[in-house]
């Protein structure tokens, strides 16, 4: 009898192993998972994003271009922005609201550009750009110091490609 009960009650090294199609699963699991992880990383050739802050141009000239608003409108910006993708030192994604918005740091020289053209030009308008899509065209109420600032209007996906395109040293 204490045999027996031995044999029933005791697990053999046999029943430890667990059956093959458990570890080729599991392989296979997390061979996916290495592979879905890897196509989500940045692609180092992947276009940077064209992002520019510019003056409003009243008429056109040499030194302007033609953007589209939407679909109907249109506004002329000066050639040269005061701010490109190539100022931009850091950029995140967040949202407020319903609306995804890029926040994103510039150099010193970038922000000085800013600030001056601001402060001499109080009541005109400048042009939010990224990727030829107008995001804004705000009124300039004041001076704007600082060097962080934020264009709205991207859903998730796109605030979070820019932000991460940038921040992993995309510059133009």
């Amino acid at each position: 009898m204490y045999e027996s009960f031995r044999r029933r009650s005791c697990v053999s090294s046999r029943m430890d192993r667990k059956p093959y199609f458990v570890i080729l699963h599991t392989l296979l699991s997390l061979m996916i998972c290495l592979c879905l992880a890897c196509a989500t990383r940045h692609d180092a050739n992947a276009p940077c994003p064209a992002i520019e802050m510019s003056a409003v141009a009243d008429t056109l000239t040499d030194s302007s271009k033609t953007l589209t608003v939407n679909d109907t409108t249109t506004i002329l910006i000066s050639r040269t922005p005061l701010v490109a993708t190539r100022d931009i030192t850091s950029a995140t994604a967040s949202q407020t609201d319903d609306e995804w918005i890029l926040n994103f740091t510039v150099s010193d020289d970038a922000a000085q550009r800013v600030r001056d053209f601001t402060k001499q030009h109080v009541g005109r308008n400048l042009a939010l750009v990224v990727e030829g899509k107008v995001h804004g065209t705000p009124r300039i109420a004041a001076a704007i110091t600082g060097n962080s600032y934020r264009i709205g209007g991207f859903n998730r996906a796109d605030a979070e490609r820019l932000a991460t395109a940038i921040s992993n040293g995309c510059r133009r």
